[in-house]
């Protein structure tokens, strides 16, 4: 028989169509199970929204209980069973490692990572203490690796080709706020984009698809009672506050509305997509926007 190349491509495409599962296993998480960090507030508290939606399991974890509490309690009461908190000190290696056994143990696998929780404040590097800059790295850069280190493990000792979503930040990108106090910030989430690359480097021959989701400004709790480094003398405060009075933004974007991204990289709609860091911050990286706010001259002219 001679070569038919119109046979080949018929039957190429008939695998096109065997092969695609539907869009109901494409779009959603059921039977998965989902840690989220800082799950209990913001950010996380909106993605683990989204996973119970879209059928996962998901256990939350924070800093305290009552803040854990409270968010299991908002998520029952909206009518959904399968969410558990378990208190976790991102800063302590051994408090990780119980947490992603606290998953196992409780829904029998770990098939989702999303490290949402975060610390920041502000100060210019001139007056930013060491132990703030320090202390913030350590939460998200060091925190993200204690999570993706010990989740990774576990996919792979069990077999499990899973999504690790490592939340970062368009501060990795541009200079903020209008005039800086954020170097600290910057270098721990800089830092969380490098090391997607690294990782999914790694863990892509197990199966196992790492990206990162960075946001802008997102109408949260900590967004709106964060503030200027606390060991700062009131003079300093009062100076850097009434700097970060001065940027106006045309909208503020909605916290759902990263969720909903980080939400589509936990989905099997991303398993061709691994190493990247998706920019969710509304095109306000891009200086992309419905209108331009007006900004007051700072500091005054003489």
């Amino acid at each position: 028989m001679g070569f038919d190349p119109k046979a080949i491509a018929a039957s190429i495409m008939r695998g096109y169509i065997t092969d695609t599962p539907s869009l109901e296993e494409m779009l959603y998480v059921k039977g998965k199970v989902a840690i989220v960090t800082g799950g209990t507030s913001g950010l996380g508290f909106c993605t683990a929204q989204r996973l119970l939606q879209g059928g996962a399991k998901v256990v939350i974890s924070g800093s305290t209980d009552e803040k854990g509490e409270n968010a299991v309690a908002l998520l029952k009461e909206a009518g959904f069973s399968d969410i558990t908190f378990c208190k976790a000190d991102l800063c302590s290696e051994a408090d990780v490692e119980s947490l992603v056994k606290f998953a196992a143990d409780t829904y029998g696998s770990v098939d989702i990572l999303v490290t949402s929780g975060g610390a920041w404040s502000f100060a210019h590097i001139y007056d930013l203490p060491e132990e703030d800059f320090m202390k913030t790295v350590n939460i998200n850069l060091a925190g993200a690796y204690r999570c993706a280190k010990h989740v990774s493990k576990y996919m792979i000792e069990h077999e499990v080709k899973g999504k690790i979503v490592l939340v970062s930040s368009n501060v990795a990108y541009m200079p903020q706020p209008v005039f800086g106090g954020y170097a600290h910030y910057a270098a721990s989430k800089g830092g969380v984009i490098s090391m997607t690359y690294e990782i999914a480097k790694e863990l892509k021959r197990y199966g196992i698809m790492v990206n990162s989701v960075a946001p802008g400004g997102m109408k949260t709790p900590g967004g709106l009672t964060n503030g200027p480094v606390r060991s700062l003398s009131p003079e300093k405060q009062m100076e850097i506050g009434k700097e970060l009075r001065v940027a106006k933004l045309d909208a503020v974007p909605t916290a759902d509305s990263v969720a909903m991204v980080i939400y589509g990289m936990c989905t099997r709609m991303a398993d061709g997509v691994t190493g990247e860091c998706i920019v969710a911050d509304s095109g306000m990286m891009r200086n992309i926007v419905s209108y331009q706010p007006a900004i007051e001259e700072y500091p005054p002219k003489e």
